[in-house]
Order: structure tokens, then sequence, then C-alpha cells
């Protein structure tokens, strides 16, 4: 008698190691916020991320990949998330890191979005609503 035993899939353990670390960062940035500008937390977070970068580094043995596709939208990755990063701190200045973090954390949606215009990606109808809920909980938080 064969079982299929389920196993908890790699691609699980990362989204979740990525919900812990961001989560951490939302609140960290709300604390650092109280006593930094905007512009001063988005450098300190760019000094933090080196370690991180190096220690990639590291790993690859200083070897990168050099195609000129990557290495534009890498660094298209890089500065859309620093501009994205230094809205949240402003918005972190002005608002409860409660509202501001969900409200931002709908930034999918555009993602989506844009693989449906740009990448002829496909939803299904459950997912559409899906959709449509995420945008109806900016309404909901914002009262």
């Amino acid at each position: 008698m064969q079982t299929d035993r389920w196993h908890f899939p790699v691609w699980l353990w990362y989204a979740l190691l990525c919900i812990f670390w961001w989560g951490l960062w939302g609140f960290l940035s709300k604390i650092g916020s109280a006593a930094a500008s905007p512009l001063q937390m988005q450098i300190l977070f760019t000094l933090g991320m080196l370690p991180v970068a190096v220690g990639m580094l590291l790993q690859m043995r200083w070897k990168l990949d050099r195609d000129p596709r990557g290495v534009t939208y890498g660094i298209l990755c890089g500065v859309a998330t620093g501009l994205g990063t230094l809205g949240y701190y402003a918005a972190l200045r002005e608002q409860n890191v409660s509202l501001v973090t969900p409200v931002t954390g709908l930034f999918p949606v555009l993602t989506v979005v844009l693989a449906v215009v740009v990448l002829r990606e496909r939803l299904n109808k459950v997912q559409m609503g899906g959709m449509l809920l995420a945008l109806a909980s900016i309404v909901i938080f914002s009262i």
C-alpha cells in the first residue's frame, strides 16, 4: 500500500520566512521613523542591506551573472523598492503602522494587474474576487 505523504513545500518555507522578516521590518520601521526622517531611514535601510548582499556574494563566490536583461531588471527592482520604501517611511511618520502596513501590503494588486496586462497572465473568477476584496480593504482600513 502506497501512501502519498504531504510535505511542506520549500517555496512555502521561503514565503513564511519572508513574512517573518518583512513583518519585523515593518515593526522596526515604525519605531525608527519616529526618530529619523524618511530619507535617513532609506539610507540606513540600504546600509543595513549591505551585509546581506555581501553574504550572498560570498555564497556565490563573488561571481555574478552578466546577462544585461538580468542586470537591468535587478537594478530597476532596487530603484522601485527604494522609492516604495521611501514612501512607506513617509507614510509611517503620518499614520499608525497598523494602518499603513496593510494598505501598502496591497502592492501585489499592481503586480497582478501588470502581469495580466503586460505578460498576458490569466486570472480565474476566484482570483478576480480576491483582487476586488483586496481593493475593498483599502476603503475598510481607511474608515
